[in-house]
């Protein structure tokens, strides 16, 4: 009985090192997803801005950047959100509920937001095939790209809520699921 102990307790400890592993990929890529889009509008926008100013005539391309990487933008902060638990939650149930309702509460509700936004970035994909046909004048870049960010953004989501599943199994309070997840990493 020891050794089936033993390996629920193995499996628990691999099962919380993958989630951890997974969450500490989703946030460095959202982390760089939200640099590399402020960064690279900044940079764009105030090209123009000096390119403008100094010839009176624009580049053009510039000023198409927010179209494509703004959506990328909101996308990476939503994940970002999502892993720090910093989402609306409302609270009122949960103070009713107890630690089992809760977690059986939590566990569903990551169910149902897994299966939402891995369908919802299923669906997306034919949004990205309609707009491929749509390109900006100036860069020539399709418009797929700016759509293609929210088919990520619901993955990143989908995932997220999978690796709260995870943590929501072996969590004695599963309200603190996201906070303590969260303190591990700082």
């Amino acid at each position: 009985m020891a050794e089936t102990s033993s390996n629920a307790a193995q499996r628990d400890a691999t099962l919380s090192r993958v989630a951890h592993w997974a969450d500490t990929i989703i946030v460095a890529a959202s982390v760089v997803v939200v640099i590399t889009a402020l960064t690279a509008m900044f940079v764009s926008l105030m090209a123009e801005v000096v390119v403008r100013y100094l010839t009176n005539q624009g580049m053009g391309w510039p000023t198409e950047m927010p179209n494509i990487l703004f959506p990328w933008l909101v996308m990476g902060g939503i994940v970002l959100a999502a892993q720090r638990g910093q989402h609306i939650a409302v609270t009122a149930l949960q103070a009713v509920l107890g630690r089992t309702g809760n977690k059986l509460l939590l566990v569903l509700h990551s169910l149902l937001i897994a299966f939402t936004f891995f369908y919802l970035a299923w669906v997306g994909l034919d949004v990205v095939e309609i707009t491929g046909s749509e390109v900006y004048p100036v860069t020539g870049l399709s418009a797929k790209w700016a759509y293609l960010a929210m088919i990520v953004g619901f993955i990143g989501l989908g995932l997220t809520a999978l690796t709260t599943l995870a943590c929501l199994i072996q969590a004695d309070d599963p309200l603190a699921v996201r906070a303590h997840h969260i303190e591990e990493d700082v």
